[in-house]
């Protein structure tokens, strides 16, 4: 664990290093704000690109910005990687926004009836209740899937194969040998995540500065998922192949 803690320093600069880095770093941020205003479609390129660091990263690469070429492969690529994040986190998202739904529709419903209909408002604190258990199983089942998608991911790209991320004992035995250093590579994650909601909270209640959230946005959310894509590759990598 000490040697993969030694990797961390190299690993947080490397977007700001290598040839032509600023103009590589510049094209995720400027499709991530493009995301803005066409959603998906952009973010989806950088997805794959996001997917490119994390295959070179477990060929046992140097952490490095590539070029961005062969557009075709990193929409493929993206798309892939959509569909897996997809799987792992509908049925939980699925479960929050039915709560939501029925908590909304059912405060509409009730609200003109409260003062005609006595049983109105104890169907309305069903309604409540049913909106704060789906709020809580929405939430954990979305846990339960983050957890172990950056792992799913790493498979499928190892093996190159869709299939491949949801063959679950196959990747499951790799993050057991490699439990510390996904942790790890998780709190750094979580660390980070936790900055840049920090910062972004700070904009959008700073009524001068509140428009430069998108702008702040793109660029430290593109250099989390460079990130991300070394960190849960280098976890992934001491595993590959062993439990095939």
């Amino acid at each position: 664990m000490s040697s993969y803690l030694s990797f961390l320093k190299p690993v947080l600069r490397f977007p700001f290093q290598g040839p032509d880095w600023q103009s590589r770093f510049l094209i995720g941020s400027a499709l991530l704000l493009l995301g803005w205003f066409i959603p998906i479609i952009p973010a989806i390129f950088v997805f794959g690109y996001a997917l490119e660091v994390l295959r070179r990263t477990l060929r046992g690469e140097e952490p490095s910005l590539p070029a961005w070429q062969d557009w075709g492969r990193l929409f493929m690529d993206g798309l892939r990687a959509f569909a897996v994040s997809l799987v792992y986190l509908l049925p939980g998202t699925l479960v929050y926004f039915g709560g939501m739904v029925l908590y909304f529709g059912g405060t509409l419903a009730l609200t003109p009836l409260f003062e005609q209909e006595t049983w109105a408002f104890g169907v309305f604190l069903l309604v409540f209740f049913v909106f704060m258990a789906a709020v809580a199983v929405g939430s954990l089942l979305v846990s339960l899937g983050i957890i172990p998608l950056p792992m799913a991911t790493a498979h499928f790209v190892a093996k190159d194969r869709l299939a491949s991320a949801f063959h679950i004992r196959r990747w499951w035995a790799i993050l057991k040998d490699r439990r510390w250093e996904y942790l790890i590579a998780w709190i750094v994650v979580a660390g980070l995540v936790v900055v840049l909601y920090l910062i972004l909270w700070l904009l959008y209640y700073s009524i001068c500065l509140c428009w430069l959230a998108p702008v702040v946005m793109a660029p430290a959310s593109f250099y989390l998922m460079l990130i991300s894509a070394v960190l849960f590759g280098q976890a992934y990598g001491g595993g590959v192949g062993s439990k095939e």
